[in-house]
């Protein structure tokens, strides 16, 4: 029986492979709605979770034990994530082509974090013979906050990238970053006077005027109904008929209405980045740490 399991298995492999279909072997999955994977993605996970509109595309390997992915994150052509503890990524974020995610000393990372292309975080240093006295040989923890940007080519070491920091491109970041400073060159340094800061303070009014500017230019795109999505100050989590999207909460409330995962996905990656309304989150139990 096991021997004809193992023919049937490679068999079913063999199959998937020359039907340029997406190979999952896992022991746990859940998945989301408007779950993409394309074809010659592989995935080998003792767990997998991904949450609502999660996107992996082709030519992307996944072994690993533990990984759990939030909504709309999108892992782009070709990437590699690999590592023997868990992964949790955050909402909304993005990788791009050729990354390299590793979670050999565990990896965290939060919502709306950007990776561009050709970028690597690691988090351990193995080579040599211990046995001969070889020191680098460790693994720590890799902490990324929430919208992080290492702009493309980077390397990262195992460090913790306080939210809204950034690392220019080609930058080799071996030392924390702080919040909202720019890091640019070999070994990565604070360049945070010569750039300024990532990010800046937007009043409400502001913000008001460029989500309206949005839903404008997406209804002008795609033509869904208008009753479907509101923009409000403050979600009403009684209002069940349309689709919330709060500016002081920077959250919506998540009813998965067709036009909703249009505009989420017209959003994403640059214009705005939404949480989901607590209730409506359902994948916040499976991103916290095992």
């Amino acid at each position: 029986m096991i021997t004809l399991f193992k023919v049937t298995n490679r068999l079913l492999r063999k199959a998937q492979q020359l039907l340029n279909a997406p190979i999952i072997e896992t022991q746990e999955l859940i998945l989301g709605q408007n779950v993409i994977i394309e074809p010659r993605v592989e995935i080998y996970c003792k767990r997998l979770v991904l949450g609502d509109g999660v996107v992996i595309k082709s030519g992307t390997r996944i072994e690993m034990v533990d990984l759990v992915i939030g909504d709309y994150t999108q892992i782009n052509n070709n990437c590699l994530l690999t590592g023997t503890r868990w992964c949790r990524i955050g909402h909304n974020c993005w990788f791009g082509h050729f990354t390299v995610i590793d979670s050999i000393g565990t990896t965290r990372i939060g919502n709306g974090v950007g990776v561009g292309a050709h970028s690597q975080l690691w988090t351990h240093i193995y080579f040599g013979d211990i046995l001969q006295g070889c020191r680098f040989a460790s693994h720590r923890p890799l902490v990324i906050e929430d919208d992080v940007w290492f702009v493309g080519h980077c390397i990262v070491s195992p460090i913790t990238a306080k939210k809204r920091s950034m690392a220019m491109v080609g930058s080799v970041v071996t030392k924390d970053m702080e919040e909202n400073h720019v890091y640019a060159g070999v070994p990565a340094r604070d360049v945070t006077e010569r750039f300024g800061p990532p990010f800046h303070e937007v009043d409400l009014e502001e913000k008001r005027k460029k989500m309206e500017g949005y839903l404008e230019e997406f209804i002008s795109i795609y033509k869904p109904p208008r009753n479907r999505i509101r923009i409000v100050d403050r979600i009403d989590p009684g209002q069940k008929e349309y689709s919330q999207f709060s500016l002081t909460e920077r959250m919506y409330l998540k009813k998965l209405y067709p036009e909703e995962v249009q505009f989420m996905r017209f959003l994403l990656p640059t214009k705005a980045k939404f949480l989901p309304f607590p209730e409506t989150d359902w994948i916040s139990h499976y991103l916290v740490e095992v």
